[in-house]
């Protein structure tokens, strides 16, 4: 069935419904209708100018932030489109007071294209333009990947920081640095139970059983980097947690917290998904100075809601609390709602004994590989210094003495957790195949569950490098491995230890196979795709490192 709207389509919705949130807020804003974009009622006077924009269907984004300590303009596209070159150019001019224009712009290609030919196009007029590209959303890829992650709720934060430092009189150098200093303290992921609908068809870009959640949306109405089974929302929170724990450096340090709306998302249930994150943030260790709860970024009337953690600190927090004066700006709780508390040595080991229970072979497969990786780095680093940098075995040393297994927790998440600390693109990529193939190897592990990590964990590298098959890289073993398990898995099918061995042992062989084969292969991601065919003749150090650590699981498996 189709979800009907009050309005025919989405250039009516779009149309209309701008001419009456400008008519609503007449002493806030005005809308220019030909080129679109809507800017302050009182222009100001003698300071760096902000514009942002983006697709409509977000709102209260952009519009809902143009104002006094925030916006001058924002330009709205099409739902989920780009606004044109033509429109932010003709924004950026109309708010130009001679003192600078700073574009915030979120990272989707559309957007930094158009962004980019504007700014171009300005400074030609004699207009000066500088740029923050806002890149938030962990899930979606590695920051400074190629096109890299996507910018979602913590651009709202880049526009009330640099907002306020603009209207203080900062220059536009000092102001676009603030917001790339937002930007690098900022992550993000967001979930969602069904996609928004668009006006007048109803069509939804994806549909989930009753049983699913999408994890790791975008908003633009796209699906998730994962498909997994509904859980608490404990749970839940904690998986969100840990994904941005998990990114860059961790989480250290004071901290804005942010839970979002996505659009159809009720109150009650994002003020309950902020006292869980508050709370487990407190159990953590981290302190939230300040916190916001509510629709800020939306995906037309997605059922779903993101987390959004920026680390603070005092000039950061003194331009966050700063008086603004714009529709939809509400302010933020100043206070966090829970202390963070400490852990006693007794409280450790209260936790220790309530620690995750696994098969033993998990535990035994968790320490191989560390073993592997004591025995195998040196030369996995002379490998990468043939097609990269040659830190790669060096890394994964340091992965291995910051693993601890021992802490009560999967040892899978253990040593994903290890990973994700190492920096580059390996580290991460490793982090996200053992988180994913953690939630099949428990308790009770069959031929079924092997395939299925080994498959969870593919999907997964393959969604945040956006590597595949040929393109030699780690991939080229981790694929090979994944479709030979579920074949072995289909034909013994009973779910006993043998059939257990054998996908295991399978995988493995396939594995080597798949590594051997990227001596043959030019790269076509990685540092190493900048060397084109001078490194072939020599397997991916990343290819061989997965089929040494399948090997260590053949033996943990028998």
């Amino acid at each position: 069935m189709s979800l009907r709207h009050f309005v025919a389509d989405n250039a009516e919705a779009i149309g209309r419904g701008l001419e009456g949130f400008c008519a609503l807020h007449a002493d806030l804003v005005a809308l220019h209708r030909d080129p679109r974009y809507v800017v302050r009622a009182e222009p100001a006077v003698d300071k760096v100018a902000l514009v942002s924009g983006g697709g409509s269907g977000h709102e209260p984004l952009h519009a809902g932030f143009v104002g006094v300590g925030m916006l001058d303009a924002a330009v709205p596209g099409e739902v989920f489109a780009s606004p044109s070159a033509l429109q932010v150019r003709a924004a950026t001019r109309a708010v130009d007071t001679g003192k600078g224009v700073l574009h915030i712009v979120k990272n989707y290609t559309g957007d930094v294209i158009n962004f980019r030919l504007a700014a171009e196009a300005c400074r030609s007029a004699g207009v000066e333009v500088a740029t923050v590209i806002v890149d938030d959303d962990v899930p979606s890829a590695v920051r400074g990947s190629t096109p890299g992650r996507r910018g979602t709720v913590a651009t709202v934060v880049v526009e009330k920081v640099c907002g306020a430092a603009a209207e203080a009189g900062l220059g536009l150098t000092e102001v676009q640095a603030l917001g790339q200093r937002v930007v690098d303290a900022s992550r993000s992921v967001g979930v969602a139970l069904s996609a928004g609908r668009s006006y007048g068809s109803g069509e939804s870009t994806f549909d989930l059983a009753d049983d699913e959640l999408e994890y790791g949306v975008g908003i633009h109405g796209e699906r998730g980097t994962d498909r997994i089974t509904r859980e608490p929302l404990d749970a839940l929170v904690t998986r969100c947690l840990d994904t941005l724990a998990q990114d860059g450096d961790g989480l250290a340090g004071p901290q804005l917290l942010i839970v979002n709306g996505l659009g159809s998302t009720t109150p009650l249930e994002l003020t309950a998904a902020y006292g869980v994150a508050a709370s487990q943030l407190a159990e953590r260790g981290i302190p939230v100075v300040r916190a916001m709860v509510g629709d800020l970024v939306t995906s037309l009337g997605m059922h779903g809601l993101s987390i959004t953690l920026v680390a603070m600190d005092d000039e950061l927090l003194g331009w966050w609390d700063a008086t603004a004066t714009t529709p939809s700006w509400a302010g933020a709780v100043a206070a966090p709602a829970v202390e963070p508390t400490v852990r006693t040595e007794a409280e450790a080991a209260e936790q220790a004994e309530a620690a995750v229970t696994v098969d033993p072979a998990v535990s035994a497969w968790a320490q191989g590989v560390l073993d592997t990786i004591a025995q195998w780095s040196s030369a996995l680093g002379e490998l990468d210094r043939l097609s990269g940098d040659g830190d790669f075995g060096d890394n994964l040393a340091t992965a291995a003495e910051r693993a601890r297994l021992d802490d009560g927790s999967h040892p899978l998440i253990a040593l994903s957790d290890a990973f994700a600390g190492i920096g580059g693109s390996s580290g991460p990529m490793l982090a996200v195949w053992f988180s994913a193939m953690a939630r099949h190897l428990g308790t009770g592990i069959d031929a079924a569950a092997v395939a299925a990590a080994l498959s969870d964990g593919v999907e997964a590298v393959r969604e945040l490098g956006g590597a595949e098959p040929g393109d030699r890289t780690m991939v080229d073993a981790m694929a090979p491995a994944a479709e030979t398990a579920a074949e072995t898995a289909a034909e013994t099918g009973d779910g006993s230890s043998v059939s257990t061995t054998e996908v295991i042992r399978a995988a493995a062989s396939a594995a080597r196979r798949g590594a051997d084969r990227t001596s043959e292969l030019v790269a076509r991601k990685g540092r190493a795709s900048y060397l084109g065919d001078t490194v072939t003749g020599a397997p991916d150090p990343g290819a061989v490192a997965v089929a040494l650590f399948l090997d260590a699981a053949t033996k943990a498996f028998t």
